[in-house]
């Protein structure tokens, strides 16, 4: 135990003898007022005693019977007034069982074997009926600490990258869902007719689009130059290619959201030709 800072021994006059040393001096100060060397023991001993909660609370290898066992035995721990030191402690297996809520006496004998294997319980002998004595000690508290940094920093990892995790997802999503009103982001800035009524007719679509061209290939972008005029266009990984290809189809010569829409619902079945819209631009030239 480190030695209280004290004043002169004229000053120690002054005091009561439990203030002064045996040197005559009065012992440090303590919030304006001055500590007995006892007080001061007792000050140190709960601070150790919180201090060894925290290290079993985050102790992985302490389960919470010990817990409740260490907090029972060392309720019992004091100081001794001659020493100044912590007493030991022992607890009978039926006043463990009672005071820490353990059911057994096989759980009892396994949470001394634990705890004495782990350094927090240190056997110092027995009692005159054959109770073991414990001196308390706190031999794990900087490996547990350790292990809370190395915890924490590996919680905020994974929590971070559970994070970035479902921010994908949710981008994923954005992304697959189909727009069911609006303009498509591709056709921004273009001309786009109001189509809160109808301006146009389903059958004008359906009555032409199935005719077939005579003039064999046509040159409508560079993905469609190898194919046939009855072959299928490949189908586009996402809706916003799927714009952008039809965009490129039409040359602006179409603008308005239905025959888009129906282009795009096309291009997306795999279901539409260079065919259809060829005959598409020759009826709107």
């Amino acid at each position: 135990m480190s030695q209280l800072q004290s004043t002169s021994k004229a000053q120690g006059r002054d005091y009561p003898a439990e203030f002064v040393s045996d040197d005559g001096e009065v012992v440090e100060f303590r919030n304006g007022r001055p500590e007995t060397l006892y007080a001061k023991a007792q000050r140190e001993l709960a601070s150790f005693k919180f201090e060894l909660y925290a290290t079993l609370a985050a102790d992985p290898l302490v389960s919470d019977v010990c817990i409740r066992a260490t907090v029972a035995l060392t309720s019992y721990v004091t100081v001794d007034k001659r020493t100044l030191q912590p007493t030991v402690a022992y607890l009978s297996n039926i006043s463990m069982m009672a005071e820490a809520g353990i059911r057994s006496k096989t759980t009892a004998g396994s949470v001394r074997r634990c705890m004495v294997k782990l350094g927090y319980w240190v056997d110092v002998g027995q009692t005159s009926d054959g109770c073991r004595l414990y001196r308390i000690e706190n031999p794990r508290r900087e490996a547990v600490q350790m292990h809370v940094r190395e915890a924490k920093d590996k919680l905020r990892a994974d929590d971070a990258f559970r994070k970035e995790n479902e921010r994908r997802r949710k981008a994923d999503r954005n992304a697959a869902r189909v727009p069911e009103n609006g303009t498509p982001k591709a056709l921004e800035g273009a001309k786009v007719w109001d189509d809160r009524v109808p301006n146009y007719d389903p059958n004008y679509l359906r009555a032409h689009l199935g005719v077939s061209s005579t003039e064999g290939k046509t040159n409508l972008s560079a993905g469609s130059s190898t194919l046939g005029h009855d072959q299928p266009f490949p189908i586009p990984r996402s809706e916003e290619e799927a714009v952008q290809l039809l965009v490129s189809l039409l040359n602006g010569k179409e603008t308005r959201l239905g025959p888009i829409n129906y282009f795009r619902l096309k291009l997306m079945s795999g279901e539409l030709t260079p065919a259809d819209i060829e005959n598409h631009r020759r009826l709107v030239a």
